[in-house]
């Protein structure tokens, strides 16, 4: 008797400090009223939840199922449903005191939000404990890959290092905003166009190196490097710079002293072309530039890099218009969103396929100038330095599954091949010379160096005459 006596006075006490416990807890309240928005949802929503001690308390409609049956927080009466509750008086033996960021030493009270890279950490509590919550997501100027990375060299092949443009900024947010290529089943159809002189075409095998930059008759006609800024549109970026470039090699055409309007493109092509500011088809922009041309960059300025937003259609051609260009007439009168007086338009033949044949594009770019290739972009290709790039060659991917998804797709230009030595094999590797759309701060002074056949580099290789009338009509031999 007297055991049982004892049993049930411990079991009494007990109780009162579980009670008095959760008191004290229940007096803090700092759970829906700190969470992201929304701080409540509807109905039954399992993902509406806070920390409460090793499990969840939940803040949405179905978590009140009877007095005895509720896992809400707290604090859910008072925030979810604007009731007023009466809190224990009882002073909590213990005070919550904010977090500590381990990293930069700075404090932060309870609901406060801060920035670590891209990820975002709020100061939540959990049972008596703070503690700083934080997203996980991979960061673009991540320190663990540039150390992957780094650490291994020479095998590699090339360097990587971090840029402040892309500070503060998510891999997955930059797959969608500083590429901007959505794949086209299309492009693979596209007609293509054969070399004309097949002894030319086997010569290819014995040059080793070439750059359209610094050949005597393409000197001073080669376009350099642009800044697309926080907008993916290198679908109709690298589209215009290639229709510059060879526009600018044909015979008797003159070189245009400014770019071509990428934000006549942007804006004035159908909907179903693009994704705002987060990609679109190239497809779609060589027949834009086709069927309606392009004028240039002073006359429709680029402005969507700055805003990150595609504005509506401010260049309008008339019916007129239009059947001039169909007979590749020159328009003259440009009413220029900028309204300057010396805007200038340009039509283009129709656009084709270059086989994805190693030859057949050193053969393209060395007769007829750069052409448009289209990437396969993984989380490393943001990083890089200097070498010569292989698709996904620090296997980063392979070593954290959890980013394995992380890609996308990018249009750059091929303006030449190389040749060097692989650290790794000692054989000699090939790469091709390509121009990014980054700024001139990006790689090597907005160039980089991809391997023969790395990330599709050669899968979707498209390129334009320069003008139908000129080069169709003349049957000029190489441009």
């Amino acid at each position: 008797m007297i055991r049982l006596f004892l049993f049930i006075n411990i079991l009494i006490s007990l109780l009162n400090i579980i009670n008095c416990l959760y008191a004290e807890w229940e007096e803090i309240k700092p759970y829906c009223a700190i969470r992201p928005q929304p701080q409540c949802c509807a109905s039954r929503d399992d993902n509406c939840f806070m920390p409460y001690y090793n499990s969840r308390c939940y803040c949405d409609s179905f978590c009140f199922r009877g007095i005895d049956n509720h896992d809400c927080c707290p604090d859910h009466d008072s925030v979810c449903e604007g009731k007023t509750t009466s809190l224990p008086t009882t002073t909590p033996s213990r005070q919550i005191h904010g977090c500590i960021d381990t990293k930069t030493g700075r404090k932060y009270s309870l609901g406060e939000t801060f920035l670590q890279d891209c990820n975002l950490c709020r100061c939540i509590t959990l049972g008596y404990q703070s503690t700083l919550s934080c997203e996980e997501d991979l960061c673009v100027n991540s320190p663990e890959i540039l150390s992957y990375i780094n650490n291994q060299q020479p095998y590699i092949g090339w360097k990587a290092t971090t840029y402040d443009k892309f500070n503060g900024i998510k891999v997955k947010d930059a797959l969608k905003n500083y590429l901007g290529t959505l794949p086209d089943r299309s492009l693979r159809t596209m007609v293509d166009n054969a070399p004309q002189d097949m002894d030319d075409y086997h010569r290819m095998d014995i040059i080793h190196s070439f750059d359209a930059r610094t050949k005597p008759t393409f000197i001073g006609k080669i376009r350099g490097i642009r800044d697309q800024g926080k907008c993916g549109i290198s679908w109709a970026l690298s589209t215009v710079d290639v229709a510059a470039d060879r526009l600018s090699l044909v015979q008797n055409i003159t070189l245009p002293k400014e770019f071509l309007s990428v934000q006549n493109i942007l804006s004035c092509t159908d909907k179903d072309a693009k994704e705002n500011c987060q990609g679109g088809r190239v497809a779609y922009a060589w027949g834009f530039i086709k069927d309606r041309g392009v004028v240039t960059e002073n006359c429709y300025p680029y402005e969507s890099g700055q805003t990150g937003n595609i504005t509506e259609c401010k260049l309008h051609l008339s019916d007129n218009d239009l059947r001039m260009i169909g007979q590749h007439r020159k328009l003259k009168n440009i009413k220029c969103p900028s309204n300057i007086n010396n805007g200038e338009h340009y039509n283009f033949g129709p656009a084709y396929r270059v086989r994805d044949d190693v030859n057949s594009i050193k053969y393209e770019i060395h007769y007829r100038g750069p052409v448009q290739a289209t990437i396969h972009v993984t989380p490393e290709f943001f990083l890089y330095k200097t070498g010569v790039y292989r698709c996904g060659g620090s296997s980063y991917h392979n070593q954290n599954p959890r980013y394995a998804n992380l890609d996308a797709y990018h249009s750059i230009r091929l303006l030449g091949w190389g040749i060097k030595t692989d650290p790794n094999t000692q054989k000699q590797e090939n790469y091709w010379i390509a121009a990014n759309s980054w700024g001139t701060g990006w790689g090597e002074n907005g160039y980089f160096h991809i391997r023969f056949g790395e990330c599709e580099v050669e899968d979707t290789v498209i390129a334009t005459y320069g003008k139908s009338t000129d080069v169709l009509k003349k049957k000029i031999r190489h441009q």
